[in-house]
């Protein structure tokens, strides 16, 4: 039996349609899922504790969505076809201006600064083409897919906003996504798994 914990980190409470895309996610055969969330603490901090949930609970596999973003129903059934050590789905980059610009929250191999980010356009070709899998840079973490092995081979904290002394920082997420670089832990994204992120969807358009 293969156990995966699905968990949500949020500093107040989780969207009703995150909730709703959760409850109706397929279930393979063969998986038994728990659910879990956290609340009160910063991202970084949240997510470092549903990491340690997971490692209580001994799952195989950490689901972790973001409470503002709602997965497709065969988002589970996608991540565990051929499990990667690291997958992603994919879902609307959201800038500061709150202007959509066709881009998504994965960065393209090659940048180190994490700003090439892929279009929806492009992993639609992909999928299309037949390519499910693609190997990124890294990625937002608001839906991840994660081997429970990754976390024996970085180190703690997993996840933290690292502010540099010019003024720039480095969100939880691509922290986790660096450290998994310096071990040379590959990060996919999974081009089927397109989400919606703050009412901008996705799914449905793909």
């Amino acid at each position: 039996m293969t156990k995966v914990l699905i968990a949500v980190p949020t500093f107040e409470n989780i969207m009703p349609d995150t909730f709703k895309a959760i409850y109706d996610l397929e279930k393979p055969e063969g998986v038994e899922t728990l659910f879990e969330f956290v609340r009160g603490y910063d991202c970084a901090a949240a997510r470092n504790r549903i990491v340690q949930k997971a490692q209580d609970l001994k799952v195989d596999y950490l689901f972790m969505i973001d409470n503002d973003v709602t997965v497709p129903k065969n988002a589970l059934k996608c991540f565990l076809e051929d499990p990667k050590d690291v997958c992603l789905g994919f879902y609307a980059y959201r800038p500061a201006n709150n202007v959509y610009s066709g881009k998504i929250c994965l960065c393209k191999l090659g940048e180190y600064n994490y700003t090439d980010l892929y279009t929806a356009n492009e992993f639609e070709t992909l999928r299309l083409a037949g390519t499910y899998r693609e190997k990124i840079h890294g990625g937002g973490m608001g839906c991840a897919f994660i081997n429970m092995k990754v976390f024996n081979k970085i180190k703690y904290p997993y996840y933290y906003w690292k502010q540099y002394e010019n003024g720039g920082t480095l969100s939880e997420d691509l922290w986790f996504c660096s450290q998994c670089a310096r071990n040379e832990i590959d990060i996919y994204g999974d081009t089927r798994v397109g989400c919606g992120h703050m009412l901008r969807k996705i799914q449905g358009v793909m």
